[in-house]
């Protein structure tokens, strides 16, 4: 037993991961820091108002990425010159994209704040918007890194960003009186930096690429375009601010925002195993690695099951006592990242070792529809709560879905 966790752990995926928990270990603290003091600073009513614009700016980026970054990490393998085309093509692809979101989304403010009922954040979601362009260069510059294997440069542009941001709150805050315009523009805007250090660590040369390369490349990538367009709406904070009002929407965002670490060590982890997956060239070989790779979601999982239990004084340190109606919608959202985690490999297996983006599609269509209708029904009675479950609930459906069209598909296989 010591053996087999030796050779797992000092294996080329153990390394990574390595590298990857203990990066993401540091952004989260750092990250996560920042999203203490915030509702701390700001009180649940306008931390409400901060969480529904960040959400905002975050799916402006989302749809700009048009699964791009997937397909960095599908594609950009062999060569030099291969990598250079697939990088160009991306950051091409983002750029034109993005400035188009931006335009789009800085147009349309005023309507979003109206339809929320809250039409004080129009200049907020501006702000928003118009940050979501160096979002989506960061998250270029992580991925391109991450496609090359460079875990330890891609964990430190994501660290930069938010060691800032939270060095200057807390100098802000200790100096003067943060107002919830402050807050945002640096939340969004301090990302520059994150950019400026992935481009000095991501030299590429633009090239040309083939054009049944970028169609291939584009073809794969609309797939997971429209998983994320439909992920990427806010529908909780949406539903929260417009039907329970910003208190709830409070309410709900802070703990969803510490079990954000979640997020970030799934999607890192899964991009650690992307470029595994993508490589292999029969079921034995996936399966084994299958086996291999489960022992890391598993200690995540362990942990989300800790925390339900002590909710309540973790709470109660974090945000303060204003907060503390927030401890059971903590307990019911660390269940739905239990399942979150729990798909990491299935939705791994699908998109890298089967290339189905297709079924990924399919899946998070039928999640985010049971999403919604439970969060029509659930959020008038139960406020934040209710957001909670129906968040949870279709995550469990989206990990049995995953899970179970893996095992049949490997099933099939075998026959």
């Amino acid at each position: 037993m010591i053996q087999y966790f030796k050779s797992l752990f000092f294996s080329d995926t153990g390394k990574d991961t390595g590298i990857v928990f203990l990066g993401t270990l540091i952004n989260v603290t750092v990250g996560g820091l920042f999203f203490i003091l915030a509702p701390r600073i700001l009180g649940p009513s306008d931390y409400g108002l901060f969480a529904t614009v960040v959400a905002t700016g975050l799916m402006a980026a989302a749809i700009a990425n048009f699964g791009i970054d997937t397909g960095i990490l599908r594609f950009a393998k062999g060569n030099r010159e291969q990598f250079n085309k697939i990088f160009s093509l991306a950051f091409k692809s983002y750029i034109v994209l993005g400035v188009l979101v931006a335009l789009i989304g800085v147009l349309l403010s005023g309507f979003i704040a109206n339809f929320l009922n809250q039409s004080s954040i129009t200049t907020l979601l501006r702000l928003a918007f118009s940050g979501s362009i160096l979002l989506l260069l960061t998250n270029f510059f992580i991925a391109s890194l991450q496609a090359k294997r460079e875990f330890l440069k891609a964990s430190i542009v994501n660290i930069l960003s938010n060691t800032i941001r939270l060095l200057i709150l807390a100098i802000g805050a200790y100096f003067f009186t943060i107002n919830l315009y402050f807050i945002t523009a640096l939340f969004f805007f301090v990302t520059i930096i994150s950019v400026a250090v992935g481009k000095l660590w991501l030299p590429f040369e633009f090239q040309a690429i083939e054009k049944s390369q970028a169609i291939e490349f584009y073809k794969y990538n609309f797939w997971i375009a429209s998983a994320l367009v439909i992920s990427s709406i806010p529908f909780d904070n949406y539903f929260l601010i417009r039907i329970a009002g910003p208190v709830q929407a409070g309410l709900y965002s802070a703990p969803f925002k510490l079990l954000t670490f979640a997020y970030q060590f799934g999607g890192n982890f899964t991009r650690v195993l992307a470029s595994r997956f993508a490589s292999f060239d029969n079921d034995q070989k996936a399966k084994e690695f299958t086996f291999r790779a489960i022992p890391f979601p598993l200690i995540f999982i362990l942990g989300l099951t800790i925390l339900f239990f002590i909710s309540r004084p973790i709470v109660t340190l974090v945000f303060g006592e204003e907060y503390i109606q927030a401890t059971e919608v903590l307990q019911v959202l660390s269940i739905g990242f239990i399942f979150f985690f729990a798909s990491t490999i299935p939705s791994s297996i699908i998109l890298y070792y089967f290339g189905k983006p297709k079924i990924s599609f399919v899946i998070t269509l039928i999640r985010y529809v049971l999403f919604v209708v439970l969060l029509a029904l659930l959020v008038p009675l139960y406020n934040a709560k209710g957001g909670a479950f129906a968040f949870s609930v279709s995550e469990f459906f989206a990990f049995l879905l995953m899970g179970g069209y893996v095992f049949i598909k490997f099933s099939k296989n075998d026959h």
